[in-house]
């Protein structure tokens, strides 16, 4: 195995870790306050240690693990939907005046390197995660703006998005509508179409936040 094979693999085992130490706690299998010891879930899961600590710390940037130093991880109350609408709402607050500011400040060559990450996402194959591709789109979007200390805001409501959606299995009709949103969000942006650029990129948004609902649903939240 060369080593791209060998970090592919590290990989899909850390997110297998995550799914599994999320679903326990979306569940309510693993209680608010309970702490996670390393051992346990090694031999309740299946997975080894490596993957599990790259899979907490994923779940402390998400709110629903938090890693104490010489306590370990302790599982945190997920966030219900009431909260995650106001978080939804931020974003769109912040994120449609970062993508303004980045009409203003992007070169051609910037907008030409963000339309290719958008053509890489088209063109991904099915094992991809589509949030990651999705959440990197955004975040390249929002940099081109030169206000890194709000697209560090953005990527931290972001992180409380991810334990919801990271997993998720994107519908073929869900993939087509993001990558349109996101051809016509560059074309705004290249157009300077400010009304057209913000009437797009918060429908982009906030359909993430009907996908999130969905996925409370299917744990009864």
């Amino acid at each position: 195995m060369n080593a791209t094979e060998k970090q592919r693999n590290s990989a899909t085992k850390s997110h297998v870790a995550y799914e599994m130490i999320r679903d326990m706690i979306m569940r309510g299998d693993a209680l608010p306050g309970t702490r996670l010891i390393l051992t346990e879930l090694e031999q309740r899961l299946g997975v080894g240690r490596g993957p599990i600590r790259d899979a907490l710390l994923l779940l402390d940037k998400s709110g629903l693990v938090q890693n104490i130093p010489h306590k370990g991880a302790i599982v945190m109350l997920p966030p219900g939907f009431r909260e995650m609408k106001l978080i939804y709402e931020q974003r769109c607050s912040l994120e449609l005046a970062l993508a303004e500011e980045a009409m203003l400040q992007a070169t051609p060559a910037e907008l030409d390197a963000l339309e290719k990450t958008a053509q890489e996402m088209e063109s991904a194959g099915e094992e991809t995660y589509f949030f990651h591709m999705d959440r990197e789109f955004h975040r390249k979007l929002y940099e081109l703006s030169r206000m890194p200390h709000l697209v560090a805001v953005v990527e931290h409501l972001m992180d409380f998005v991810q334990a919801f959606l990271t997993l998720r299995a994107y519908s073929v009709e869900h993939k087509e509508l993001f990558n349109q949103q996101h051809a016509t969000i560059i074309a705004a942006l290249r157009n300077k179409d400010a009304v057209q650029l913000r009437a797009t990129l918060e429908k982009n948004i906030m359909i993430g936040l009907e996908l999130v609902h969905e996925e409370m649903q299917r744990f009864r939240r």
